[in-house]
């Protein structure tokens, strides 16, 4: 999962494996389509990953309050990167400008036990590839756009991280390569390189290309290597820096910060208060608020109809896995992609000095596989449940190091799942949710009274949502811009901050990721596959 399972590459031949079964067989298909279409809230019971496991902070793991707050100003939805990025520039923001707002977190199940806990710990953006895969989507500006986006997000988490003290959250700056081990694909890769080159020079500054022979003797590849393709990124443990983030929330904040754990938002329901319009239910009971932001990713469109079809799940696999070889002496400085035919697994690696009381330190972090199910792909399109793998995929993860470099060998630890929301068109929602979209029922008392159908409906509803298994190179900045729109400041020409950029959103934020309805009518499925 993680950032590098943006995999665009991967969601290409899962939706082509889709495309091909359509025309096969309807029945498959059509339950493809059932599948991204019927939203699921997620199960209780998920998988555990690594990242998970002795927790630095066991008593923010299930922490909420003994009843559940009647109202706050602002109520998140989701206790992911997202989540936190909106909680810390509210939180921070007001400090500053000496106003007081009330945030209460809702999450589900135990916090940041979503995406955020399961990915593979990058931070990378593959430039030379997105840019190619988003200009045939979004077209050369708009792929310009996104792509500078994801790339200002290293530097932003890295000064975040050194001004808050989250060390814990071992983020780095690493030297990531790409290892191609199949023709064609290095071929492409090549001309996407120079396409870079050309076209965004600045994105391309530090991307090297190695051939077969340079691969090996620089990165360790084998036989089964055509070629590599180096250049800069970062890594980190994304549970440690989310969880670090809210402890020290919860600290600097205490009377105006909560979260509040195994609290599922079943639904939202508008009311006839003018301050506090919304009424949220949940499985604890009801809080009333002024502004409701989601940030639950794959699951959005469980509290948003309008979004159905239009984010979907992927669910991916990751592994924890013991290594031994010429890369245990790296210390966590690089990262790897083994790229073939169809998709691509990627792999961090912890550094040695941090180790935990639960681990010898340097285990490789391995996840992808996604095309070896037995639906190549198209069978864990729509699937809204974390709480099992493939074990077919699973077997791959376990021995795909040891075949593709020389003398390394692993055996595995741990492996988990986790559900990444997707968007037929590779960006995620960003910014203020029509009610269009949200189709919010007006009601006098929500335990039985009547409902109609509002004349009008507030628009104090967010979205910080659809990542594309890019999380974190997108979800933080992400977050910062709308947590900057609920305070009325996305227009203000702001200073540089730990975690924020200067300027205006506008200066940064792509118009590319906002939640329109002239872009949701264009979004479907089939999106994907007209770029084939």
């Amino acid at each position: 999962m993680g950032a590098v399972l943006s995999t665009i590459n991967e969601t290409y031949h899962a939706s082509a494996a889709f495309w091909s079964e359509l025309s096969q067989s309807a029945s498959e298909g059509n339950a493809l389509l059932q599948r991204i279409t019927t939203p699921e809230f997620p199960v209780p019971d998920p998988t555990i990953a690594f990242w998970q496991t002795n927790p630095k902070y066991p008593d923010l793991v299930d922490t909420r309050s003994a009843e559940l707050p009647q109202s706050a100003d602002i109520v998140i939805i989701g206790s992911g990167i997202s989540g936190a990025s909106v909680a810390y520039t509210i939180l921070t923001e007001c400090q500053a400008m000496g106003i007081d707002r009330r945030i209460v977190i809702l999450e589900a199940r135990q916090v940041c036990s979503g995406a955020t806990g399961r990915n593979g710990g990058h931070l990378k953006c593959s430039p030379y590839h997105m840019y190619s895969d988003l200009k045939g989507l979004l077209g050369k500006e708009g792929a310009k756009r996104v792509l500078r986006f994801q790339m200002r997000h290293l530097p932003t988490i890295l000064e975040l991280v050194n001004a808050e003290g989250l060390e814990d959250a071992e983020a780095r700056e690493v030297e990531t390569v790409d290892i191609f081990i199949e023709q064609t694909m290095w071929d492409k890769a090549q001309v996407m390189v120079q396409e870079l080159r050309r076209e965004v020079p600045e994105c391309a500054q530090d991307t090297m290309i190695w051939d077969a022979k340079q691969a090996q003797e620089k990165f360790g590849a084998n036989s089964h290597c055509y070629g590599a393709i180096s250049y800069r990124a970062g890594a980190m443990w994304p549970y440690r820096l989310v969880t670090s983030i809210y402890k020290s929330l919860q600290t600097k904040y205490q009377s105006a910060f909560s979260i509040e754990t195994s609290t599922r938002v079943e639904e939202i329901y508008v009311q006839d208060n003018d301050d506090m319009p919304y009424l949220v239910r949940t499985s604890r009971g009801n809080i009333r608020t002024t502004h409701v932001i989601h940030a639950t990713d794959a699951y959005v469109p469980n509290l948003i109809p309008g979004l159905k079809g239009k984010i979907f799940p992927v669910r991916g696999h990751m592994s924890a896995q013991a290594a031994k070889g010429p890369s245990s002496q790296l210390d966590g400085s690089r990262s790897w992609s083994i790229i073939g035919k169809k998709g691509f697994e990627y792999i961090t690696q912890r550094p040695r000095q941090s180790a935990g009381p639960h681990s010898p330190g340097g285990e490789i972090m391995l996840g992808g596989g996604l095309c070896k199910s037995d639906g190549k792909g198209m069978d864990e399109i729509g699937i809204w449940k974390d709480n099992n793998v493939d074990t077919t995929v699973s077997a791959y993860l376990g021995g795909i190091w040891s075949v593709v470099l020389e003398d390394e060998h692993a055996h595995v630890l741990q492996l988990w799942s986790g559900c990444m929301g997707w968007t037929p068109d590779l960006v995620p929602f960003v910014g203020k949710v029509s009610p269009t979209f949200t189709k919010r029922r007006r009601v006098s008392n929500p335990h039985g009274g009547t409902t109609s159908e509002p004349e009008s409906t507030p628009a104090n509803e967010w979205i910080t949502a659809g990542f594309n298994g890019d999380g974190m190179v997108l979800a933080w900045l992400s977050g910062t811009a709308v947590g900057l729109m609920v305070l009325g400041r996305e227009n203000d020409h702001l200073e540089a901050r730990p975690g924020r950029p200067a300027g205006k959103v506008t200066d940064w934020l792509p118009k590319e990721v906002y939640l329109t309805e002239s872009r949701a009518r264009d979004l479907s499925i089939f999106k994907l596959a007209r770029f084939l």
